[in-house]
């Protein structure tokens, strides 16, 4: 399975110089090896090292992590094909547009398992070109039955900005993404408890 995150693990000791570099997603009994083995009486501290591709969620994962589950979404982002890592990159950018500075491993992985509650544009990176690829598809953008002609000086730009304004969408490095649908959210609900429900509304 291919690496998705790298992350130093020492544990909260003072004066402790042990620490150990963990590729995730790591195989259970490995990561179980190393808990055991760094397990002194004292919290570890977990902290993302390489973002290996994925530096949108720098500065945003939260500051004490679970290695479990941090691992658990590893395993998950490391089995996404092209669209679904721009489909989980855009539910972090809206909910980081929202207003969210922190995003929770809960809620991080009810996005990674919301990837197909988004539609993708694939190469699409900015309004004009947002703009061209919904009047080139017929998405109802603009009047229907404009004369040819008129296709010429549209302004493809504000036609892509309104319409992202309205859908909420956003671009990411792998086209532009949109949600469609409600977000999986049963595993924060199962996992996390009351603390979660404000966000998942």
């Amino acid at each position: 399975m291919k690496k998705v995150l790298t992350v130093y693990v020492s544990p909260l000791e003072m004066d402790s110089t042990e620490y150990h570099l963990v590729d995730l997603p790591a195989a259970q009994d490995r990561l179980d090896t190393l808990l055991l083995e760094m397990n002194k009486g004292f919290p570890l501290y977990t902290e993302v090292s390489d973002y290996c591709g994925r530096e949108y969620l720098a500065d945003h994962m939260p500051g004490d992590m679970d290695l479990k589950e941090l691992n658990f979404l590893a395993g998950k982002l490391a089995e996404f094909d092209p669209t679904q890592e721009a489909a989980f990159a855009g539910l972090v950018r809206m909910d980081l547009d929202k207003g969210m500075s922190e995003l929770p491993l809960c809620r991080l992985i009810d996005l990674a398992n919301s990837v197909d509650c988004c539609h993708i544009a694939p190469g699409v990176e900015n309004d004009e070109q947002l703009g061209h690829f919904y009047v080139d598809n017929d998405f109802p953008v603009i009047p229907s039955g404009l004369p040819e002609e008129l296709y010429e000086i549209l302004d493809y730009e504000a036609i892509g900005r309104k319409a992202r304004m309205e859908e909420g969408g956003v671009f990411t490095s792998g086209g532009y993404v949109v949600q469609h649908s409600d977000l999986d959210v049963s595993y924060s609900q199962s996992h996390c408890g009351p603390q979660m429900e404000v966000m998942n509304t």
